[in-house]
């Protein structure tokens, strides 16, 4: 069973483009003391505390956890704030196993369609989506045939046409 990295502040680590980088900017993740927790006071706090996560703890939000913004590099959409009020909502255990199934098919989703082109959109979709969402189209790009650079295309129409359906 492989273990997904994950940050104290929400950033579901394995989502991120970093973690999925080859070579010396690799970010192994947070919770496996990766790239950015030696200036993280997030990190640090839950560590001090023996939290899981940020969103258990009786005095979230608090001005350790900064603005919540986005990376400037990479849009999640709001990932941290969701996930630590996710976590907060219905525990740590139920979101890492939500988690750990959108880890899961943004492996797959990389390695079918990324056409050297997709490591971006791939992880901000993954990052700003919910599960039945991502779900729903894996299912129906499962059947596409090619290769990735064949499939990719494909797989954004699959992606806009899913989004466009949803309600606002």
């Amino acid at each position: 069973m492989t273990t997904y990295p994950y940050g104290y502040c929400g950033m579901p680590c394995a989502l991120c483009s970093r973690y999925h980088t080859e070579g010396a900017s690799r970010c192994p993740g947070c919770s496996h003391d990766g790239y950015y927790t030696k200036p993280c006071k997030t990190h640090h706090c839950c560590r001090e505390k023996a939290l899981l996560h940020c969103g258990l703890c009786g005095m979230f939000p608090c001005p350790k956890l900064g603005k919540m913004t986005d990376f400037r590099d990479l849009n999640t959409g709001g990932a941290k704030l969701r996930t630590c009020r996710r976590v907060g909502k219905v525990g740590f255990e139920q979101w890492y196993e939500e988690y750990t199934q959108k880890a899961e098919l943004l492996t797959i989703a990389l390695a079918r369609y990324n056409n050297g082109r997709m490591k971006r959109f791939l992880c901000e979709l993954f990052l700003q989506q919910d599960l039945p969402i991502l779900q729903a189209i894996m299912n129906r790009a499962a059947s596409l045939q090619g290769t990735p650079k064949e499939l990719a295309p494909a797989f954004r129409a699959i992606v806009a046409e899913a989004l466009d359906s949803q309600p606002t």
